[in-house]
């Protein structure tokens, strides 16, 4: 214990609050304490708010504290890839709950994944950053007023975020305007409608005032070699830019129902990604341990790195802790997989990279490992400490980045929107591009487009917690199926209320499907 604290007193300043703030747990085994968050103590007392150092600090602390809210539990694979999904438990009952939507189960896990605590610990500290970063531009010459607006839009750009979270998980929420001291207040809940413009209005107000690259001084925005002392090799993929807000609005509006707006910010990530070195990716890419879903790039739209070379890599907050077993780590079985029979009806075209079968009757795929087995490996994400291909899994610590959205997902959302407002050559066309960097053919012009543009999200975005909300935009636009209408009416899509979370707030009533 003596030893790790420490080689943690030779990490930057920077890096040590990233590790703190990793996740709620161990990280690291043997020393779980040393790396908790405490979501009432959301920023340092000590942060007095007078120079640069102290914005920096408190900008990346709260950062930090949105990537552990995702990370806690692996709620974010929890809440997104398994109710009504492709995974299927190996002896892990809290987990199976949790896929026939169980969700009033008393298991721990499923009573820890219905506490939205964690995320307002993040709201409440972008609230006090707002409130309390302009001070620095007196005291500190170096942190000037533009530098300042900037740390504010990324602050705004997180609330919109994770009040987007909050809607798509639990439906009507309260709404925090401003920060709050020791206990979280009384407020009652606002309707999902109400959060969604709340969170829309929150990212519009600001989204021009990002850079599209920090550290660049080609960026039209904010011109400069160093942004709070680092290049565009420190930030690239770790701060909300400009198209990462519009990634988060096209979203927002999806999920809210106005295609066309979800259209119109699809599109400008798509037209402007170059300004920001965001790309489409090869398929190998994706795959690879020291790929896509290693260290951390812009054209992770939406992401949320865990470096190795920032010792942040950690053990929880990863879907390999759930996915990976022998050989890749020394776990005899994963807790979760995709029965073969599933593999093969997700993947029924020929020549797709990711998995198919071959003229020789015999399974290929780069998403899968021990086909042949009882239970398949899902090893698209992979990332194993550094990332090295083959790397020894006998310490199992994981790398690999959260991300929300890359250039596929933000294509074939835009796609979707296109479909629904009439515009099916276009949509087509988007929906071809990510079908051919996989081996497919262009999709015959017969077909079902919304069925396709939906199937082909299920195939590119596997594992990567999208399946339960796309389930959701899907039923909602077919209407088709009567028992899932009774979910969406009922609100039986969003998690009930933790029992604690009503306990502290007498104005919050639970969720009436669950009652």
């Amino acid at each position: 214990m003596k030893t790790r604290q420490h080689k943690m007193r030779k990490y930057s300043r920077l890096s040590i609050l990233l590790i703190t703030l990793t996740v709620v747990g161990p990280v690291l085994s043997g020393c779980s304490k040393m790396l908790d968050v405490d979501s009432r103590h959301i920023v340092n007392e000590e942060n007095k708010w007078k120079d640069i150092n102290d914005a920096r600090s408190s900008l990346m602390g709260v950062y930090g504290l949105l990537r552990s809210a995702m990370a806690q539990d692996n709620g974010y694979w929890l809440y997104g890839e398994l109710r009504s999904g492709d995974f299927s438990p190996v002896n892990k009952r809290d987990i199976e709950v949790i896929i026939h939507g169980e969700l009033n189960s008393s298991y721990n896990l499923v009573q820890k994944l219905s506490n939205w605590r964690k995320f307002y610990a993040v709201i409440n500290a972008a609230n006090l950053f707002i409130e309390n970063s302009s001070k620095i531009v007196v005291l500190d010459a170096q942190y000037t007023t533009l530098n300042n607006r900037i740390d504010i839009a990324q602050m705004k750009v997180i609330k919109g975020f994770c009040y987007y979270l909050l809607a798509r998980t639990w439906g009507d929420v309260p709404i925090w305007d401003k920060s709050y001291e020791g206990n979280f207040p009384n407020i009652q809940a606002s309707s999902e409608k109400e959060v969604l413009a709340y969170a829309e209005n929150q990212i519009k107000s600001v989204k021009d005032d990002l850079p599209f690259i920090y550290g660049s001084e080609t960026d039209p925005v904010y011109p400069t070699l160093n942004y709070h002392g680092f290049n565009r090799d420190k930030w690239n993929g770790v701060l909300f830019n400009r198209l990462s807000a519009n990634t988060i609005l096209a979203h927002i509006a999806a999920w809210a129902g106005n295609y066309l707006e979800a259209s119109v910010y699809a599109d400008y990530v798509l037209t402007n990604a170059s300004k920001s070195g965001a790309s489409f990716n090869l398929s190998s890419n994706i795959t690879n341990a020291n790929g896509f879903f290693y260290n951390s790039s812009n054209s992770q739209l939406v992401a949320f790195p865990f470096k190795w070379s920032e010792s942040e890599a950690s053990y929880e907050g990863h879907i390999e802790q759930l996915t990976l077993a022998s050989p890749l780590v020394s776990k005899a079985i994963p807790d979760i997989y995709i029965p073969s029979d599933r593999i093969i009806q997700i993947f029924n075209e020929k020549d797709d990279v990711r998995f198919h079968i071959d003229n020789n009757g015999s399974p290929s795929s780069t998403y899968f490992s021990n086909i042949g087995g009882q239970y398949p490996i899902f090893s698209k994400i992979k990332v194993i400490r550094e990332g090295v291909s083959g790397a020894d899994g006998s310490l199992p610590l994981f790398s690999s980045a959260i991300v929300f959205s890359r250039m596929e997902e933000i294509a074939l959302l835009r796609a979707e929107a296109l479909v629904v407002l009439g515009q099916k050559d276009l949509a087509k066309g988007l929906l071809d591009q990510v079908r051919k960097s996989r081996g497919l053919q262009d999709l015959p012009n017969e077909s079902d487009l919304l069925d396709a543009i939906f199937a082909e999200r299920r195939r590119e975005l596997l594992g990567e917690g999208w399946r339960w909300y796309d389930l959701v935009r899907y039923k909602k636009l077919k209407r088709n199926d009567s028992e899932f209408n009774k979910l969406i009416d009922g609100k039986g899509i969003f998690w009930p209320i933790a029992q604690e979370i009503l306990n502290n707030n007498s104005k919050l009533s639970q969720n009436s499907f669950w009652k």
